[in-house]
């Protein structure tokens, strides 16, 4: 082998690793960061152990956040922002795609590819790609679409919601299951369209909102 050749060869390594070390540098933070913590302040529970920014997320942990807490974190294709007197467990391994929110709020965006599910206290949504605000309690819960679509699944009926016209799609539902349209000048409204930008970020994605910025909340 001539000595031109073997220096093309080694010129075409050496450009590779150094393609190579850049794009590790570049992807790193999606590559090995599938699953941590984000922010964090006040009192977070994770598995009932006080937890802190370098607490490892973990499938099937049961997060639960005080009167002063809140925790933002990514967990496996998806980012979640776990607001004040919630508790949230996560799905039980990498297969099981339904996480559980048995109180308070949060805030979450799905990269699109599959179905999730995410329960609340009088239902289920299935979700595809899609960023949701929810609320579970005793006597109602409230679900804003905030983009993407959904299925709403309650003991009652199906609903199917989708933000091919607006963004921000907000439905409330009775303790009996059934869904309703709530007054929207007495809702309470308390995220904002930033924030789902900010989620996205997390896993890698560009904002979803693609239409004017006076048709969403910022």
């Amino acid at each position: 082998m001539s000595f031109y050749i073997k220096s093309m060869i080694y010129l075409v390594l050496f450009n590779m690793k150094k393609l190579l070390f850049f794009f590790l540098i570049f992807f790193s933070n999606f590559i090995f960061a599938i699953n941590e913590i984000v922010a964090l302040k006040g009192q977070v529970l994770i598995n009932n152990e006080l937890a802190n920014l370098n607490t490892p997320i973990n499938a099937g942990d049961q997060i639960e956040t005080k009167h002063d807490g809140y925790i933002k974190f990514s967990f496996m294709d998806s980012a979640y922002e776990v607001k004040k007197n919630s508790f949230f467990i996560l799905p039980i391994n990498s297969k099981e795609t339904v996480g559980n929110l048995l109180k308070g709020s949060l805030l979450a965006a799905f990269k699109k590819g599959g179905e999730r599910k995410l329960k609340i206290s009088h239902g289920t949504l299935s979700i595809r790609g899609t960023g949701v605000h929810v609320e579970s309690g005793i006597d109602h819960d409230a679900v804003c679409l905030c983009y993407g679509e959904i299925d709403l699944l309650t003991n009652k009926q199906t609903v199917h919601l989708d933000t091919e016209k607006k963004y921000h799609m907000i439905v409330h539902i009775k303790a009996d299951g059934t869904p309703y349209l709530p007054d929207l000048n007495s809702c309470k409204f308390d995220h904002w369209s930033r924030e789902n930008i900010a989620l996205e970020k997390i896993i890698g994605n560009p904002s979803p909102f693609k239409r004017s910025i006076k048709q969403f909340l910022y």
